[in-house]
């Protein structure tokens, strides 16, 4: 065997390249109590009331099937300085929604005091949409997540998209993000890296209509539980649609063999019992030539980490060169 330093330089590259799926989550499937799982919630007071939960996770099919697969996660909270933060019955999630609203503020902008800002406007309410990690895989692929929502005072929709990320995201402690615009107006973020998408509940879109029954959000948002307000979205929201992304690093190792190199085998039958280089039977080419038919990557205490094999022998001799290109995939 031969061994040969690789210059870091020139021939080591390392590349990233992605695959993405289309991801389509549509009302049908969303809208039945029947693919939803709820988590209750109960009170520590000897009545045991029901708070409502703290999330509401959406399936493919039943919960309770094995094959049922989860989707995603909606909730719901407000900061602690929100107008709706308001003394109001036991069954009302006051505390649940604050720190639903601080859990998400924590992870996405690094500080659980903090507001999210959407339209330039610190927003003390949202709804979020957590992307399970099974549909989002290493993230969301930017530029391609949609919202429709059924509006109740019209049979028109309303469609907030993230149109323009690919060259309008913004990078924080949460990782990528860029607003969530239905045209002009921004009413949301979607983060990447995360998975989730942040809708404003306030008055500056089409979450402010009807909600449940004859209620307005605004009215659900104080005295109604994480249930009452999930249910209100899952009956407004149309259809989720974006691509996940799978991230795939590479890295490339150029195997240069110049025509001074690897000409000679440490193979014993390499040469004959005078120590004269053996020639191919029949062969009037004296200069000596070798076959190449592997390549092994090695560390740097010679512990071999990787073979590559060639589709057929390359010949290797004074008067050519070879390069072999091996593609690690991690």
């Amino acid at each position: 065997m031969s061994f040969k330093t690789f210059d870091l330089a020139h021939d080591v590259a390392s590349i990233v390249s992605s695959i993405n799926e289309v991801v389509f989550v549509s009302s049908s499937i969303y809208k039945p109590d029947s693919n939803i799982k709820f988590y209750s919630n109960i009170a520590s007071s000897s009545a045991g009331n029901d708070l409502g939960g703290y999330f509401q996770t959406i399936f493919d099919s039943s919960p309770t099937s094995s094959l049922s697969t989860p989707l995603i996660d909606l909730t719901y909270g407000y900061a602690t300085g929100s107008a709706f933060n308001l003394p109001v019955t036991a069954t009302a999630s006051q505390n649940e929604k604050i720190k639903i609203y601080r859990m998400m503020a924590s992870a996405l902008l690094g500080n659980p005091d903090q507001l999210f800002t959407i339209n330039n406007v610190a927003v003390s309410e949202c709804f979020f949409v957590m992307i399970k990690r099974g549909i989002q895989k290493d993230e969301l692929k930017k530029g391609s997540t949609s919202v429709v929502v059924n509006r109740t005072f019209t049979t028109q929709q309303a469609t907030g998209s993230d149109a323009g990320a690919v060259v309008a995201f913004k990078q924080t402690v949460g990782g990528d993000y860029a607003p969530l615009r239905s045209g002009t107006q921004e009413i949301g973020q979607v983060w990447f890296n995360a998975g989730v998408i942040v809708l404003g509940a306030s008055s500056s879109w089409h979450l402010s209509e009807i909600w449940s029954g004859s209620q307005m959000l605004s009215d659900i948002q104080s005295a109604g539980t994480i249930n009452n307000l999930c249910d209100g979205l899952r009956s407004h929201v149309e259809k989720i649609a974006l691509h996940n992304q799978t991230n795939l690093y590479s890295t490339i190792y150029f195997c240069r063999a110049f025509n001074s190199e690897f000409n000679y085998s440490s193979n014993p039958t390499y040469v004959d019992d005078n120590k004269r280089i053996r020639v191919t039977s029949g062969s009037n080419i004296l200069t000596t030539r070798t076959y190449i038919t592997t390549a092994g990557l090695y560390d740097a205490n010679d512990n071999l980490l990787a073979v590559a094999k060639v589709n057929k022998p390359l010949t290797k001799s004074p008067d050519n060169e070879s390069t072999l290109r091996i593609r690690l995939d991690y």
